[in-house]
């Protein structure tokens, strides 16, 4: 539940330090259903490495619509699995994703 600065403000101390546990709580729980996600789409990609080379190695003019998009999925992701804050910048910037471009998305 997210308060504003004036409720903030009105909390007494204890409450406040609750408050900061409940959120470390929740970052944990956050941060185990990443890394979670982080493995599955690891092993999907291991699994799938001839696909995705492939693709990776085609240029879009030689592609259809479906492969092109294609092509694009297995690279975003590649890019989520070694550097997710890279593609929320990559994809906030072209605006073309269904990918949340940040906290507020997920």
């Amino acid at each position: 539940m997210q308060r504003t600065r004036a409720e903030l403000e009105a909390m007494s101390p204890e409450d406040l330090v609750n408050r900061v546990l409940e959120l470390q709580d929740m970052l944990r729980e956050g941060l185990a259903v990443r890394n979670s996600l982080h493995a599955v789409l690891n092993r999907v990609l291991n699994a799938k490495t001839d696909e995705v080379a492939t693709f990776a190695g085609l240029a879009d003019t030689d592609l259809s619509p479906e492969e092109a998009e294609l092509k694009g999925v297995w690279a975003a992701a590649r890019q989520a699995v070694s550097n997710p804050t890279g593609l929320r910048q990559v994809r906030a910037e072209t605006d073309r994703s269904p990918l949340p471009a940040g906290p507020e998305g997920v």
